[in-house]
């Protein structure tokens, strides 16, 4: 998922405008002109030309509102969320009725993960002027970000009547639909992100499937957006299959030897391979809009292990279960931070004879086992996972797999088997709003961070939960 924050420029009529006189022309002139350069590299994403450029600024006007907000969004951008505040703060001293600057300031506060403090500026920006679209955009994501889904669905809307062509509230609005649960109407509204600039367009010569007949038509099925979505939507291509469609898809490269074991698929090629002879084409991430299923049908498993074990666990005599972990993201992407949790809260699980605990984990984030001197107490599986298949092996021999928000979530719930997801506050649209059940899979179930950053309640829950788990170990065990 791509960070939706908005960032704006100061109004034309901001009193830090500057005005040229004659007798310091030349000077304002340069100052211009290297404030619009600083501002080009910040655009084309080069943020430490941008910001050394913005420091170097500073230096001739330590009170110009636009400088301090621009050196603001640049280092938000780069990840330096406290200095941004401080900046945007600055900003707002030389202009306070200005309405972009407090809904920048606000836009930092949410990166920063202050919500609460960042609601309040949107709130003031909107005050400031009822028609400020981008305004009401920025409050309605920072409401979504604390539950407050129906006002913010609100804010989107008002942002449509203003601006009715506005992409990114669409799209906006169609998450919070999804949130709620409304997920017909939500996944109709959501094919307004088709519109958005990060959205990759096909280049296909065929056509899009409309969701028509396609029955005696070879349609081929693409990945948008990241691993965890074609695991999760690739379960749409089984209607297709019913109504008489040639199903092929495109995938990443470890998801292939998955995707060949899945018997409603007739082709898998990964990205990079040459494509075999199509009619139409879909993303994956559209399905749900184009095949009208019934969301309210039990979901049965769809994804299943390769025949030949290709990863094998062992086993001790008095583990009663033997449990999987996950515990980091790749860190790619700015939401990966928050729904990461830390090892040392996982590894706090161990300890427990009657548990037999393996890492599932892939990426730096393995070194985390011998940094914490955790080689005797978790058996690193994940150095020996290379593809979605191998994890899949590893997957089925376990009892219960406890992640965070990741595609191995995905692959072992799709699979059927117990899983339990640690989601942050908020959660991704995919798990909705609430409650401890995903609309996907009868076998996963949610624990959710009561309020952002709160991982101490979500590991409490999951150690009660693993007490009674174990109360029905004999039973796990005879279902082998």
């Amino acid at each position: 998922m791509t960070d939706l924050s908005t960032i704006h420029p100061l109004r034309s009529e901001s009193r830090t405008s500057v005005t040229p006189t004659p007798l310091f022309g030349n000077a304002v002139d340069t100052f211009i002109q290297q404030l619009r350069l600083a501002g080009q590299a910040l655009r084309a994403g080069r943020l430490e030309e941008a910001i050394s450029s913005y420091f170097r600024l500073l230096m001739q006007r330590p009170y110009h509102a636009e400088l301090h907000n621009s050196l603001g969004m640049a280092l938000r951008q780069a990840g330096k969320l406290e200095a941004a505040v401080s900046h945007h703060r600055l900003s707002l001293a030389e202009d306070p009725e200005n309405p972009a600057l407090h809904s920048n300031l606000g836009n930092a506060l949410r990166a920063a993960n202050r919500p609460d403090e960042a609601v309040r500026h949107h709130f003031r920006s909107i005050a400031l002027n009822r028609d400020y679209a981008d305004g009401f955009l920025d409050l309605g994501l920072c409401l979504r970000d604390l539950g407050r889904v129906e006002e913010a669905a609100g804010c989107f809307t008002r942002v449509l009547a203003l601006a009715p062509d506005h992409k990114r509230a669409r799209t906006e609005l169609a998450i919070a639909l999804l949130m709620r649960g409304q997920l017909r109407e939500g996944f109709a509204a959501y094919e307004a992100r088709k519109r958005l600039p990060e959205t990759p367009v096909p280049d296909f010569a065929q056509p899009a499937w409309d969701g028509g007949p396609i029955e005696g038509k070879r349609i081929l099925l693409y990945p948008e957006q990241g691993l965890s979505d074609v695991l999760l939507f690739v379960r749409f291509a089984r209607d297709l299959k019913r109504r008489g469609a040639t199903v092929l898809v495109l995938c990443q490269a470890p998801l292939k030897d998955l995707l060949q074991e899945v018997g409603y698929i007739d082709t898998v090629v990964a990205e990079g391979e040459a494509l075999p002879p199509f009619d139409v084409h879909a993303s994956l991430v559209s399905l749900p809009h184009l095949c009208q299923p019934d969301f309210d049908a039990a979901s049965e498993p769809y994804l299943v292990p390769p025949p030949d074990r290709l990863i094998r666990l062992g086993r001790l005599d008095k583990a009663k279960l033997r449990v999987g972990i996950y515990w980091a993201a790749a860190g790619s992407q700015p939401q990966d931070k928050a729904r990461s949790a830390s090892f040392a809260q996982f590894l706090a699980l161990t300890g427990d004879p009657e548990l037999l605990v393996f890492s599932l984990q892939g990426g730096a984030h393995q070194k985390n086992i011998q940094q914490f001197g955790a080689a005797g107490l978790v058996h690193d599986v994940g150095r020996g996972i290379f593809d979605f298949a191998e994890a899949a092996s590893a997957l089925a021999q376990l009892d219960l797999l406890i992640s965070i928000d990741a595609p191995i979530a995905h692959l072992a719930a799709a699979m059927g088997m117990r899983t339990w997801v640690l989601l942050p506050s908020p959660a991704d649209w995919r798990w909705q709003l609430g409650g401890t059940r995903a609309p996907w899979y009868p076998t996963a179930r949610l624990f959710r961070q009561p309020k952002a950053g709160d991982w101490e309640a979500v590991f409490a829950a999951v150690r009660n939960e693993i007490e009674l788990l174990k109360l029905q170990a004999p039973l796990l065990a005879s279902g082998r």
